[in-house]
Formats: C-alpha cells, structure tokens, sequence
C-alpha cells in the first residue's frame, strides 16, 4: 500500500458536488490520478457552508470513494475555496538598496517580499494567496526576475487575494468533521487555470470561466501572472432552476433535460425536428416546448455572460487577451455555449479540459473535474517549491503567508476542539 508521502489528496467542494481526488507526480512531472471519489453536495449553496454536517457527510462520502477506488487513506488534503466573499488588492512595495555596487541579491528580494507581506486588511478577512505580479527597478515596472539588476530602488507588486474570515472558517470546521487535516488552502479559480490553461495562454494573455453549479469563477492571466479574479454567485443551477419554472417539471427532470437537450445556439429548422424531451407531460406541442426550452436557456447564459464581461471590462481587461476566453466545468459542456460565447467577447473562445494529466479516462478528459485536478498540480508545485514565480512567499514556509495562514487554521481547530 503507498505512503502518506507518494500521493497529495485534494477536496473541491461545489454546490452539487464534492471531488476527491488522489494524485502523484510521476518522473516526467506529469500527474497521475491514482484514484477519485464524487459525491452529491449538500449544505453548501454558491460555495458557502449553509449545513455544516450535511457538508461534513457529502465530504465524508467522497473521500471515501476515493480511498477505495485509490486503496490510500486519506487523512490529510488541500482543499478548494470559491464565493463571492473572495476578493483582492493589489499591494505595492518597494526598498532602497544598500549595497555598494547597487546590484539585487536574493537577500535583497526576500526582504521586499518579507515587507510586502506585510499586508493591512480587516480582522473580518483572511488571506489566501500573495502572488507576485511585478518587480521595478528604479520604477521600470514589468520585470520578471530582478535579481542581478543594477538599481537604486527594488519595488514589487502583489496580488493579494483574500476572504471572510468567518466562512473560511466554516469550510474548515466542515472538513474537520470529516477528520481530514487541512494543508492548505486554495483558490478554485487558480486551481482550474493550473489545470487547462497552457504556459502560452497565461504569457499572452487569457481569460478563464470555470462555469460550475452555483458559481462562476473568472481569472484572468497576462504574463503568466495572474493578474484578475472574480467569483459570479451563478451558475448553472441557475439554469435547471429557469428551466424547472418555465416548464412547471421538477428539479430532477429539469437537469435530466438541460444535459441532454438544452442548446443555447443551433438551427431550429434543422434541430427541431430530432429532439426528444422524453416523458415530459406538458400541454403543448413538441417545436413550441423546444423554442421554449432554447429561450430560457439562452436568455440565462446569455445574461450570465454578459455579467462576466461587464465586469472584466469595469477593470480594463477585456482588450489585453489575445488567447481570448477558455470555459471549463460542468456548463462548459451546454450545447453551444462556446458560439455564444465567442458573439459575446467577440474573441476565441475554447472549451478547457485538464491537461499534461494520466489516469481513468472520466477523471481526466471532464472539464468537471477541471478544478480537482488543478488543486492537486497547484498543490505539487506548493509542496515541491515548482514555478517559485507563482509564490510571493517562497521558501519562507516560517514567515510566510503559508505559514500565517496554516496558523489561521490551527486557530479555528483550538477554539472549535
């Protein structure tokens, strides 16, 4: 039976699902997905514990679905966070350089980062990730990596990305219900780009939707930073629920109809004709029940589209993407949407499924699992110090935000034990 130490487990915990997923790096530093668990969510309503042991059950059972699929135990896991409570800031800092001959050293940017850590926010919030956007040198702005630069002055910014304090602690207490040791924890839209975004994507310029049952979550990339992130309270439970009203059927039904007919943009002349809403009792004839299908849905994607949009666009992002719009998750795979989208941004548009990842073929080739599977690489690249650009705090696990926020957590534990 493998170790402890051959696998990282990671929980995405969704509005209708629950994703465990087992997972090792193998020599070529591809991921292996060892074995995998889903479950039916409840008590979580648009990322939000609304019933912490109803929450802490759906943990339990998709946990152990992978255990078994995987023959692991799984006592420890990283462990997805979305909501509307996420938000961000970007933070600026900057050091005059004492050395003589005015060349940054390492020491130099570990002491800017130390300082830019430092982070001023409310005891109502907690942070969840520091990531580094820029450095400037003698504010030149858009470097890289300074270090070996000659300059006066040494400036770095940070995105800093940041929750409620109290609904962190909700998720927390949730998964320490299910007996599960907490390793850190993670933005699901950050994890969804490490999944299916390419390196050429996030260097020119990309936008993600991950589209999931009760949120939309967007990132947005430009020099292999990120640079944006936003989560929607909607998604596509929004749709099953306009579809449950406008067809007076029930829930179930609703999304039992959504998977298999819902098209937000095809030709009604050719389509019309081969649907088939199965058991449907409704008083009306089959081409009226199916334009009425197509307007709910349409309308509904359509609106939450045009959300997102306005709303990269209140930033001033909407123009620098030339790698356009990439969708992943569960309503990715709605009948038409990535036509829709591309009339909507008026930019290529792609539907995101994980890659450089090995394993069952269902695990592996679903955008559904786009965010499971971007946990456990985000997670290996945390435990194995990959890619340190991504990390405003390095190695510096003591000092760091990693080590204020696993402090964070230890905290929650204490009080609730």
């Amino acid at each position: 039976m493998p170790t402890k130490d051959d696998y990282i487990a990671a929980i995405d915990i969704g509005t209708t699902k629950v994703c465990t997923f087992i997972g090792a790096v193998k020599k070529n530093n591809i991921l292996e997905i060892r074995g995998y668990g889903t479950s039916e969510c409840n008590g979580i309503k648009k990322g939000i514990v609304v019933d912490i042991n109803k929450a802490t059950k759906s943990i339990l059972n998709s946990v152990e679905m992978a255990e078994k699929s995987s023959k692991i135990f799984v006592d420890r896991a990283y462990i997805g966070i979305t909501g509307k409570h996420i938000s961000f800031i970007n933070n600026w800092n900057e050091i005059n350089l004492s050395s003589p001959n005015k060349i940054v050293k390492k020491a130099d940017v570990d002491k800017l980062i130390s300082i830019a850590n430092k982070i001023n926010i409310s005891s109502q919030h907690s942070v969840i990730h520091t990531l580094i956007r820029q450095f400037a040198v003698d504010d030149e702005k858009g470097i890289m990596d300074p270090i070996g630069l000659s300059t006066n002055k040494l400036g770095v910014e940070l995105l800093v990305i940041y929750g409620s304090a109290t609904l962190i602690r909700n998720v927390v207490n949730s998964i320490k219900g299910a007996n599960i040791e907490i390793e850190d924890i993670i933005l699901e839209a950050l994890a969804s780009s490490e999944a299916v975004l390419t390196s050429e994507e996030k260097e020119s310029g990309v936008i993600l939707l991950d589209i999931g049952g009760g949120t939309t979550d967007v990132a947005i990339y430009k020099n292999k930073k990120m640079v944006f992130t936003y989560c929607l309270p909607v998604g596509g439970g929004l749709i099953t629920n306009d579809i449950s009203i406008g067809l007076n059927i029930p829930l179930i039904k609703a999304e039992e109809i959504k998977k298999k007919f819902a098209n937000v943009d095809y030709n009604f002349y050719e389509t019309l004709s081969r649907l088939n809403i199965g058991d449907v009792k409704i008083d009306r004839n089959k081409t009226a029940l199916n334009i009425k299908l197509y307007s709910i849905v349409n309308s509904r994607v359509k609106e939450l589209l045009n959300l997102v949009k306005e709303k990269i666009e209140s930033y001033g992002y909407i123009y620098s993407v030339p790698c356009g719009v990439v969708i992943t998750g569960g309503t990715s795979q709605l009948k038409g949407i990535i036509g829709l989208a591309n009339s909507i941004f008026n930019m290529p548009v792609r539907m995101g499924v994980p890659i450089e990842v090995e394993g069952p073929s269902k695990a592996v080739a679903d955008p559904i699992f786009s965010t499971a599977i971007g946990l456990l690489k985000y997670a290996f690249q945390i435990e194995n110090f990959m890619d340190l650009s991504q990390f405003g705090e390095k190695k510096q696990r003591g000092t760091g935000i990693f080590y204020r926020f696993r402090e964070f957590i230890s905290k929650i534990l204490k009080s609730e034990g």
